[in-house]
């Protein structure tokens, strides 16, 4: 065999084990997700793992498609930032408005859905009927979280940032805000651990009734192929009722705390 016919050979060897070891490798292959780090029970890293119930959805979703992933957790708006320029290629929990839908790839499968409330202290509670009632009032806000477009485009409330749902809450117990917005879920579980908050909040009024999701950058180069497999993995695990268990257990766990 002279060196052309051997050279030639060797090409066609070493591309077909490429080809018989490719889908080897990409079973193999482990994809970083960015996970809110303190929004529980739907996201939060406690105890040196994350868990929650987005968690559970998000876990699932890609072990039905056969995609490996390790869920990263960082403190929301850094998550979303880094979805956003590229770094990771994906993060949840998100609540899409217009400015979200043109900077992220959002997939056709939501993660879950839950109220957003307009809280109040309990000794000061009115229904507010209208957002015209809160020209003026300050509202304190979670930095970097999208509470509808109603709301979020309306100039008229004196939004204070905070970091967390707890200091919104604690501003509005103190009387530093007027009210205060979160989520039904995360409310109720903040309350559960922090039992002198209990009984102090009354929810006046519903913001938002968002579906979450779990959004995909536009310029990771895996985004697409992840985004793809997460929506297939979410429609296998609603029909084969994986996903109403994971619902039903968290509720459980709402129930029992």
């Amino acid at each position: 065999m002279d060196v052309r016919a051997r050279s030639l050979s060797l090409t066609i060897c070493l591309l077909a084990t490429c080809w018989l070891l490719a889908p080897l490798v990409q079973a193999d292959t482990v994809y970083g997700i960015g996970a809110e780090n303190d929004w529980y029970p739907f996201t939060a890293y406690r105890d040196g793992k994350v868990e929650g119930l987005s968690v559970d959805i998000v876990r699932a979703a890609f072990a039905a498609s056969d995609t490996r992933i390790e869920l990263l957790p960082y403190p929301y708006s850094r998550c979303m930032e880094l979805t956003r320029t590229g770094q990771l290629a994906g993060c949840f929990n998100t609540s899409p408005d217009a400015r979200i839908a043109a900077a992220f790839k959002l997939p056709k499968e939501a993660l879950f859905s839950d109220d957003i409330l307009l809280w109040a202290r309990s000794d000061q509670a009115k229904t507010v009927d209208s957002l015209d009632a809160l020209a003026g009032r300050r509202v304190a806000v979670t930095i970097g979280y999208e509470y509808g477009s109603r709301f979020d485009g309306d100039p008229r409330p004196v939004r204070v940032p905070v970091r967390r749902d707890l200091n919104g809450f604690l501003m509005l117990q103190r009387g530093r805000v007027d009210y205060t917005v979160a989520f039904r879920a995360t409310a109720q579980a903040l309350f559960h651990e922090r039992p002198e908050l209990q009984g102090h909040f009354t929810p006046v009024a519903t913001i938002h009734q968002p579906q979450l999701y779990l959004s995909f950058s536009r310029y990771h180069p895996q985004s697409d192929l992840l985004l793809q497999r997460f929506d297939e993995g979410m429609r296998k695990i609603r029909a084969d009722g994986s996903y109403q268990r994971i619902l039903d257990h968290w509720r459980h766990v709402e129930v029992t705390n």
